[in-house]
């Protein structure tokens, strides 16, 4: 096989896994858990949440600039998730004009419920698998986690393939609260 057409088959498969990556997180009845439905939160709010599990104590010109927005929205976004007791901050003894913001338990325990629904949704999705199939599906999925790793996508911290999953979901529109607020 000639250089070129590697290269276009590479580009081909690709796409394809791509497409299907893309299908299989947006199918089905479960592609938004019921959980999600029950929850207060806009879908920024939300990525504060997974934000704060993912990386723990943070400042907010930290969280303001990972999140791609302005301070004033940040500020206003950890606002409401301390009057929603899901976060908490303080300044930072070290540098009083810095601010430092953390999840609260309750935070926590949200945030960790999310991800465990979304857990117990692809355990019931793949459940009808063969261990033969499921033996594959791991091998490839490993693959999957592999790439993104090399490509610097994923730091391997927990939660943080969710982040970039929340923000998919919510340029999709889901379904979910995606108001600002």
């Amino acid at each position: 096989m000639k250089w070129g057409s590697a290269r276009q088959s590479k580009e081909r498969l690709l796409a394809r896994v791509a497409d299907i990556l893309t299908e299989v997180t947006r199918s089905g009845p479960y592609a938004v858990s019921p959980e999600w439905f029950t929850v207060d939160l806009t879908m920024p709010q939300a990525r504060v949440i997974f934000l704060l599990m993912q990386k723990g104590i943070q400042r907010m010109n930290n969280l303001a600039s990972t999140l791609g927005v302005s301070f004033s929205r940040a500020t206003g976004l950890m606002d409401q998730l301390v009057e929603k007791e899901l976060v908490e901050r303080w300044t930072d003894p070290e540098d009083r004009r810095s601010v430092l913001c953390a999840l609260t338990d309750q935070g926590k325990g949200l945030a960790q419920r999310l991800l465990t629904e979304r857990r117990s949704r692809w355990e019931e999705r793949l459940a009808p698998l063969s261990v033969e199939e499921l033996q594959r599906m791991s091998d490839a999925m490993e693959l999957v986690r592999d790439a993104l790793q090399r490509a610097g996508r994923d730091d391997g911290s927990p939660g943080s393939a969710d982040l970039r999953l929340l923000a998919q979901d919510e340029k999709a529109g889901l379904g979910l609260n995606t108001q600002e607020g």
